[in-house]
C-alpha cells in the first residue's frame, strides 16, 4: 500500500472521530484518545460501524477467533464494494488490529454510512445464490432456485417503486404553494373568459365562427383516429405480406416435392421438415443469445444500481487527478516543445519530413491496392454466383459435411493400411530376390531351390489377390466420391431456390426489425412518460384524499362539540327559566338544583347511617369473632365424639354397657356441655 502523507492521516483521524463523536455513535472520544487506542479496542470501534451497517456483527470479539472475525469482516466489506486487494498482508493487519489497515477502513464506511446501510440491507436480498449446474438438473431444486429467483425479482421491482415513490412525494407546503398558484391562475382565466365573452357578445359572427372552429376541433380529431387506425392497417398488411411469402415458399417446396418421384418426394419432404428444424433450432438460439445479452445488461444495470453512490468527496479527489494529469501533460508539452527549439534537431526533422512523405505515398499506394482487390473480390462473388445459377449451389450442410468428412477419413485409413502393406510386401520381395541372385551367384543349384521357388510364387499370387483388393478398394472409393459429388451438386441445385428466398426473408426481416425497434423505444418512452405522469397525479389524489379525510374528522369533532353545547345551553337556560318561577323543572322540585341539593342530602343522611353501621360493626366485631371460633371449636368436638359414640356402638366390648345404659337410662338423657377449654357431660333425667 502506498505511504499517506502527515497531513492526509490526520485529516482523516480527525474526520473519524467527527463522524464517531456524531449521530448516531455519540462516543465522546477526543482525537487523542482514539489515537492512542490498542488494537483490540480499535477493532471493537470498527465492529461497533458495522453493528449499525448489519446487526448480524454483535458478536463478542473476545470470544470470537481471528479467522474467524476476518472472514466475516472480509465477505462484508467485499459485498459493501471496499476497494483492496484482500491479500495476506490485509488479512494480518485486520486481524492484528493495525491502524494502516483499520483507519482506511473507518473512513471509507463513515463517510458513506446512509448509502452503505442501505446497500447492507438490499445485499441480503439480492446477492446472487449460485448453485452447481449438476443440483439444478433435479426438478425440486430447480423448483426452488426458479421460486427464489422470482421472489427476488419481485423485491427489486417493489423497491424500486417504493423508491420512486418517496422520490416523487411531494411536500405539502410546495402543493400548498402550487395550489394557491393554480387558483390564482383559475381567477385569470375566468377574468379573461368573462372579458372575452363581453367582448364577441355583440359581433354577430361570433357564433358562426365558433361553431365552424369547433367543427375543425372535431374533424382534427377524426384525422388523428383515421391516421392512427391506417398506421395500425399498415401493421396489419405488413405483417399479412410476410405471412402470405412464408406460406407461398412453403407451398412452392411442397409442388416442387410433389413433382419428383415416390421415393425422391418423402427424402424431399424429409429434408425440408429437417430445414425448418434448423431454422426453428436457429431462432431458438437466436432468442436465447439476444435473452442472455439482455439479462447480462439487466445485472450490469443492477450492479450500478446497487453500487453506493458517488459522493462529493469522490468527484473532488477524480478532479484533483485530473488537474495533476494535465499538469502533468503541459509539463511534457513543455519540454518537447523546449527540446524541439535545438539546432541540431535539423537533420533529424527533414528525415521526417522525407520519411512521412514516403508513408503517404506507400499509404496511397495500398489504398490503390486494397480498392483493387475489392474490385477483384466483388468480380469473385459476381463470378461465384454465376456458377451457382448454372451449376448450383456449392454450400454444404454441416451434418452432411460432417459425414462426408468421416467417411473419408475411414476410406484414407484404410488406404494407407493397405499402402503401408504394399511397401512391406515389395521390401520383402526385393530382399528376396536379391537373396536369391547371391544364392544363385554362390551356388547355381543350391539346396531348398524349389521351396524357395514356391514361396516365391505363393508372396506373388498373394501379391496379385492384394492388388486385385487394392484395386477393388480404389474403385469403390472412386465410385462413392464421384456418388458423393452428383448427390451434392443435386442438393445444391434444389436448395438454390430457398437460399435466395431465404436472402429475401432476411432482408425483409432486417427491414420489419428495424422498424419494431423504432416503435418499441417510442413505446417505451411514452409509457414511461405517462407512467411517471400516472404516479405523479396519483401521489396528488392520495394527498387529497387524507386531506379531505381529515377535514372530515374534524367537522364532526365539531359537531359533537357544537352539539354538547348547545344541549348545555339549553339545559342552563331551563334553569334560568324554572329560577325565574316560570316553569317547574319536575312536579316535586321547581329547580334542577333544588333536585341536586335533595339528592346531596340523602346520600348525606346514607352515609351518616353507614358510618353508625361502621361503628357498631367494628365495636362487636371481636366478641362475635371470639364467638365463632367457639362455635367452630364446638363443631369440631361434637365431631369427634359423634366419631368416638359410634366407635363404642360397633365396638363388642362395650355392646352390653350400651345396652344396660340404654335401658336404665329410659328417663335419662345425656347432654353434652362442653365450652371451651372444659368438657363437660350432663345427665338429665
Amino acid at each position: 500500500r502506498p505511504a499517506r502523507p502527515p497531513g492526509a492521516m490526520a485529516a482523516q483521524l480527525k474526520e473519524i472521530v467527527e463522524r464517531l463523536n456524531g449521530e448516531p455513535f455519540k462516543m465522546g472520544m477526543p482525537l487523542v484518545d482514539f489515537d492512542e487506542k490498542e488494537p483490540f479496542e480499535l477493532m471493537e470501534v470498527l465492529n461497533q460501524v458495522l453493528v449499525h451497517l448489519d446487526a448480524k456483527h454483535t458478536v463478542d470479539l473476545r470470544e470470537e477467533k481471528p479467522e474467524a472475525m476476518y472472514q466475516r469482516i472480509a465477505e462484508f466489506l467485499h459485498v459493501l464494494g471496499y476497494q483492496c486487494s484482500f491479500d495476506m498482508e490485509f488479512q494480518q493487519g485486520l486481524q492484528g488490529g493495525d491502524k494502516t489497515v483499520v483507519h482506511p477502513i473507518l473512513y471509507w464506511l463513515l463517510n458513506n454510512l446512509d448509502a452503505l446501510k442501505k446497500r447492507s440491507y438490499l445485499a441480503k436480498f439480492c446477492m446472487n445464490l449460485e448453485v452447481p449446474e449438476e443440483f439444478l438438473r433435479e426438478e425440486q431444486v430447480y423448483g426452488v432456485y426458479h421460486s427464489y429467483k422470482e421472489l427476488q425479482s419481485q423485491f427489486k421491482a417493489t423497491h424500486a417503486h417504493l423508491e420512486r415513490e418517496r422520490q416523487g412525494r411531494m411536500n405539502p407546503s410546495e402543493l400548498q404553494r402550487e395550489v394557491g398558484q393554480l387558483d390564482s391562475e383559475r381567477e385569470q382565466l375566468q377574468q379573461k373568459i368573462q372579458y372575452l365573452k363581453g367582448k364577441t357578445e355583440k359581433d354577430e359572427n361570433f357564433q358562426q365562427l365558433l361553431k365552424v372552429t369547433s367543427m375543425l376541433r372535431k374533424e382534427q380529431e377524426e384525422e388523428a383516429r383515421l391516421a392512427e387506425k391506417l398506421g395500425e392497417q399498415r401493421d396489419q398488411l405488413e405483417k399479412m405480406e410476410q405471412l402470405y411469402m412464408e406460406k407461398s415458399s412453403k407451398l412452392r417446396e411442397l409442388r416442387e416435392a410433389q413433382s419428383a418421384d415416390g421415393e425422391g418426394s418423402a427424402e424431399a419432404m424429409l429434408k425440408m421438415l429437417r430445414s425448418e428444424v434448423e431454422k426453428g433450432r436457429e431462432a431458438l438460439n437466436r432468442v436465447k443469445r439476444e435473452s442472455e445479452a439482455k439479462f447480462q445488461r439487466l445485472r450490469e444495470i443492477d450492479a450500478a444500481l446497487s453500487d453506493p453512490p458517488v459522493t462529493r468527496e469522490d468527484i473532488a479527489n477524480l478532479e484533483e487527478e485530473i488537474g495533476a494529469m494535465q499538469g502533468e501533460i503541459q509539463a511534457l508539452e513543455t519540454t518537447v516543445h523546449e527540446h524541439n527549439q535545438d539546432s541540431r534537431l535539423s537533420v533529424y526533422k527533414q528525415q521526417a519530413s522525407l520519411v512521412a512523405k514516403r508513408k503517404e505515398i506507400v499509404l496511397k499506394e495500398q489504398k490503390e491496392l486494397e480498392a483493387a482487390r475489392d474490385e477483384l473480390g466483388a468480380e469473385l462473388s459476381a463470378k461465384e454466383r454465376e456458377y451457382e445459377q448454372r451449376k448450383g449451389h456449392k454450400h454444404m450442410n454441416q451434418n452432411e459435411f460432417k459425414h462426408y468428412a468421416a467417411s473419408l477419413r475411414e476410406k484414407s485409413a484404410k488406404f494407407k493400411k493397405l499402402k503401408a502393406e504394399l511397401s512391406e510386401l515389395r521390401h520383402e520381395v526385393a530382399v528376396l530376390s536379391r537373396t536369391e541372385d547371391l544364392l544363385r551367384a554362390k551356388d547355381p543349384t543350391p539346396q531348398g531351390l524349389r521351396e524357395t521357388e514356391m514361396a516365391l510364387e505363393k508372396a506373388s499370387v498373394e501379391k496379385s489377390q492384394v492388388d486385385k483388393m487394392k484395386g477393388k478398394t480404389l474403385d469403390e472409393i472412386s465410385s462413392i466420391v464421384t456418388k458423393i459429388n452428383t448427390q451434392l451438386k443435386e442438393k445444391k441445385n434444389k436448395l438454390a431456390p430457398q437460399i435466395k428466398a431465404l436472402r429475401t426473408v432476411r432482408q425483409n426481416f432486417q427491414q420489419v426489425e428495424v422498424k419494431y425497434l423504432e416503435k418499441k423505444g417510442a413505446y417505451e418512452s411514452a409509457k414511461s412518460a405517462v407512467d411517471g405522469e400516472l404516479s405523479k397525479l396519483g401521489g396528488e389524489v392520495r394527498f387529497l384524499e387524507n386531506e379531505v379525510q381529515t377535514s372530515e374528522r374534524e367537522y364532526h369533532e365539531l359537531n359533537m362539540h357544537i352539539n354538547a353545547a348547545d344541549t348545555k345551553l339549553a339545559r342552563a337556560l331551563r334553569e334560568g327559566r324554572c329560577i325565574r318561577k316560570e316553569e317547574r323543572h319536575a312536579p316535586e322540585f321547581q329547580t334542577l338544583s333544588d333536585e341536586y341539593s335533595s339528592q346531596i342530602d340523602g346520600l348525606e343522611t346514607q352515609v351518616k347511617e353507614l358510618r353508625q353501621e361502621k361503628k357498631i360493626v367494628q365495636d362487636s366485631h371481636d366478641d362475635k369473632l371470639k364467638q365463632k371460633k367457639a362455635f367452630v371449636a364446638l363443631e369440631k368436638l361434637m365431631s369427634l365424639k359423634l366419631k368416638v359414640s359410634m366407635q363404642e356402638a360397633h365396638s363388642p366390648q362395650y355392646g352390653g354397657m350400651g345396652m344396660s345404659m340404654g335401658m336404665g337410662a329410659g328417663a335419662r338423657t345425656m347432654l353434652d356441655a362442653s365450652t371451651a377449654g372444659v368438657e363437660r357431660l350432663v345427665f338429665e333425667e
